[in-house]
């Protein structure tokens, strides 16, 4: 479909022509396999928790998602109607919120159990618990040996050493968690819009200015979550390294990172604009190097860094609450 000569926003991982379905294929069946891992978390007594809600739709939908791009790549006729470009664009659009979203839960409730003093039950784990085989839930000590690795080690009760509660801190970071809800409500609206309107954008230059503007300020916002996240990690464990668990605050950072690059790459794509959604000129977004850069940059970081999420028991490693509020 052709704007005329007028120019629109290109759509990210472009329209999908035959060279997509391998790919599109491929990360069908990955999605597929994940979702079973999500549902297990979901069953699992000893994993179940809402924080990681948001994680397990969005495997569902990548499932469908993918799975429609498959069918455009094979099937001329609909890539380039209304209902699955808007869909493409809106779920590449809502998609790593929904990631970037149960990480910030995760980052805030870890932080959070770090300010109980030691007079409560306190159950940090090990840096070391990380594989989904280690299921035994095996409470954390307060501190560690001078000369102890990243790991932390069990400790005699007389030996541990003394945290006070922090009420106020644990009142401030909830504060926070408040501020970064509804910022991540605001980039979910966005990026709703932007994905809404786009096919109208293309015979539209105020729609396409939309388009353009709702699209960049949502991953601008998601952007400032994710460096959020991590900050408040990295934060933890440089001024607070005897309340802090390195091991799994590491994790969380590498995850966190993972992420980030999607919305690197989509605020790097975005400046791309096209003539026809089936042009496969310069910045078109169409071409084979610009679809392996929007499999590699941005397809491929979404599903690592679910599978990282899920590869843990978040309950345990994290210690987060079977609910969405922390006690």
């Amino acid at each position: 479909m052709s704007s005329g000569g007028n120019k629109f926003p290109s759509p990210i991982g472009g329209i999908p022509f035959p060279h997509d379905f391998a790919p599109a294929l491929f990360f069908t069946i990955l999605y597929a396999v994940t979702v079973h891992v999500a549902a297990y978390r979901m069953i699992s007594k000893r994993s179940r928790t809402l924080v990681l809600i948001a994680t397990t739709i969005f495997c569902v939908e990548r499932v469908a998602d993918f799975a429609i791009r498959a069918a455009e790549a094979k099937e001329p006729n609909i890539r380039t109607t209304k209902f699955f470009v808007g869909w493409l664009q809106s779920a590449y659009a809502m998609g790593y919120l929904s990631t970037t979203g149960d990480l910030l839960n995760i980052s805030r409730m870890f932080i959070l159990q770090t300010t109980k003093g030691t007079s409560l039950t306190v159950q940090l784990p090990p840096s070391d618990r990380f594989s989904p085989r280690m299921e035994e839930e095996q409470p954390l000590t307060a501190t560690r040996p001078d000369n102890a690795t990243s790991s932390f080690t069990k400790l005699p009760m007389t030996d541990q050493e003394e945290f006070e509660d922090e009420p106020k801190l644990r009142a401030t970071i909830e504060r926070i968690g408040l501020v970064t809800l509804v910022l991540r409500l605001n980039a979910i609206a966005l990026a709703a819009v932007s994905g809404g309107i786009y096919f109208n954008g293309v015979t539209s230059a105020s729609q396409a200015n939309i388009v353009q503007i709702t699209r960049y300020a949502s991953a601008i916002i998601v952007l400032f979550l994710q460096l959020s996240a991590l900050g408040v990690v990295l934060w933890a464990l440089s001024m607070r390294p005897h309340r802090t668990p390195r091991g799994p605050a590491l994790y969380l950072c590498s995850i966190v990172g993972v992420i980030m690059l999607t919305t690197i790459y989509r605020l790097a794509a975005m400046d791309n604009h096209t003539t026809s959604l089936t042009a496969m000129g310069p910045g078109s977004l169409n071409g084979p190097t610009a679809k392996a850069l929007f499999y590699i940059f941005h397809v491929a970081p979404e599903w690592l860094s679910v599978a990282m999420l899920l590869a843990v028991n978040v309950r345990e490693v994290y210690h987060v609450p079977a609910g969405l509020k922390f006690h």
